[in-house]
């Protein structure tokens, strides 16, 4: 009878797997974090896109612009040096599709069941234009008519009799 220190919860409420992931804190290649912030079958999902994404290549942590850390193979080709190597991002994959998730869809990934928004919207029909995010665009429009409403116009003052 012992606690866990991840989720506070006793020792027989977990699976061995999901006991021994808690003890030891491993770090997410593909996410970046700790694997006490994974359900099994997320660690699972993320762990398989590692292996199909470094294709036996030696992977490094990269960031793209101001993305957060993920992870990148390097391929090497037949070049001379410093053009030889490529750093190739690893995406996680929407296994519908077959498009690469973004970061909501990756760290959702287990309630998602592997699916990108799209997909997993079309499998649970969610397809009303109601489900659909409004861009930044219009929701600031909303948001400026909110703050300045527009005043009624009482044309030029030398229109005016």
């Amino acid at each position: 009878m012992s606690m866990c220190k991840t989720c506070l919860k006793d020792s027989k409420e977990h699976s061995k797997k999901l006991w021994q992931m808690h003890q030891k804190l491993d770090l997410c290649m593909l996410c970046q974090k700790n694997s006490n912030e994974h359900t099994e079958g997320l660690w699972k999902l993320h762990q398989s896109a590692m292996l199909e994404g470094a294709k036996g290549e030696k992977t490094c942590e990269i960031t793209v612009g101001f993305a957060r850390k993920s992870v990148g193979r390097i391929h090497s080709w037949n070049a001379r040096p410093p053009y030889n190597s490529e750093v190739i991002p690893i995406h996680m994959h929407c296994r519908d599709c077959g498009f690469a998730v973004g970061s909501v869809e990756e760290d959702n990934a287990d309630v998602l069941d592997g699916l990108c928004l799209e997909c997993f919207r079309e499998m649970t029909d969610q397809t009303s234009s109601w489900y659909d995010k409004k861009s930044y665009e219009q929701s600031m429009k909303i948001l400026k008519r909110a703050k300045f409403p527009e005043r009624p116009s009482y044309g030029h003052p030398s229109e005016m009799k």
